[in-house]
């Protein structure tokens, strides 16, 4: 049996799509009022919807192969430090400590927001001092840094670990179900969202001398890769360790913004905007995957370019009748 928490997300709710596709029994973990069954493929074929309150008691009583850990407060702009600190740190420390008791394996969701500014570089290293070293930029990236950090100081120094555990720094994830995000969600979503409403697109203007507006550039992946690598590593149960996901290409909102106007085929409206004061500080400029070291592993399935991507997006799910458009 596999569990996802956070199966009823973004990532998460795509992930079990593939399981099922997969014929893999699969139970989500998700508070019910959030589960939007026009994400499922399959609902019908989900063994069970388990509620977070529950989730320490259906581990322990249940006999579970794998844990997707994909829940969690996501947003970056999230301010209320104890709700953080309990749904992204201790309900992962206890998630840890569970797969440790009863050796289950473990794959969860980390951040490239834990790379911060990126002047240590994105590089997926597992040394604690590296990870210490990092400086993120919101309590969203610092969470789940602190997750890292904890868990490799288990394994590393009290030699107490999952039989197999993996933790993947998502970078700038894009694709179907992701309209529950609201104001996280992706800038193809939300520029799709403003061509079909005609309105004009908004992008943050630059504050760094280095880049012009709209020039700021990301490692944008698509979530179809983010499954593949997930899937991966549930095939490799040898393989533990920090891993990035992203493509390993940077590119510009600028370049984002027109291939969406291209795929809808409409003329660029797009104005550049004051960025808010309390993201000011938080801003990531530039953010590019090295790839070395899930290369290094085996995986060497292709990636999405953008351009690919946001054309499977918008013409094989946006584009279908009322298809996330709010």
């Amino acid at each position: 049996m596999i569990l996802v928490t956070g199966g009823a997300g973004f990532i998460g709710s795509n992930l079990v799509n593939e399981l099922l596709k997969n014929k893999l029994p699969t139970v989500v973990c998700d508070f019910n009022t959030k589960i939007d069954k026009n994400y499922f493929e399959d609902i019908n074929n989900i063994l069970r919807f388990v509620e977070p309150i529950d989730l320490r008691n259906f581990i322990c009583e249940n006999k579970i192969s794998v844990i997707f850990h994909l829940g969690a407060i996501s947003s970056t702009t999230f301010s209320d430090a104890n709700q953080i600190w309990y749904n992204n740190i201790f309900t992962s420390k206890e998630i840890w400590d569970l797969c440790c008791k009863n050796k289950i394996r473990l794959i969860y969701a980390s951040s490239a927001a834990t790379y911060g500014n990126g002047d240590k570089g994105y590089i997926d290293n597992q040394n604690l001092a590296y990870l210490k070293s990092l400086k993120p930029l919101n309590i969203y990236a610092w969470s789940k840094n602190e997750v890292d950090k904890r868990n490799l100081f288990a394994k590393n120094i009290l030699n107490v670990s999952p039989p197999q555990w993996i933790s993947l720094k998502f970078f700038n994830v894009y694709g179907p179900n992701e309209s529950h995000k609201e104001n996280m969600i992706s800038i193809v979503l939300k520029t799709f969202q403003q061509i079909k409403k005609n309105e004009t697109t908004l992008l943050f203007k630059s504050y760094n001398n280095q880049y012009e507006d709209g020039e700021q550039k990301r490692d944008f992946i698509y979530v179809k890769d983010c499954i593949k690598v997930l899937m991966w590593f549930l095939e490799k149960d040898d393989i533990s360790g920090i891993f990035n996901v992203g493509t390993g290409q940077a590119r510009t909102f600028n370049d984002l913004v027109y291939n969406v106007y291209k795929n809808m085929k409409k003329n660029i409206n797009l104005k550049y905007i004051d960025m808010p004061k309390e993201i000011k500080n938080q801003y990531q400029y530039h953010t590019k995957a090295d790839l070395r070291k899930l290369t290094k592993t085996g995986y060497d399935k292709n990636f999405y370019t953008l351009e690919n991507g946001i054309e499977d997006y918008i013409n094989n799910y946006l584009n279908k009748k009322n298809y996330e458009i709010s």
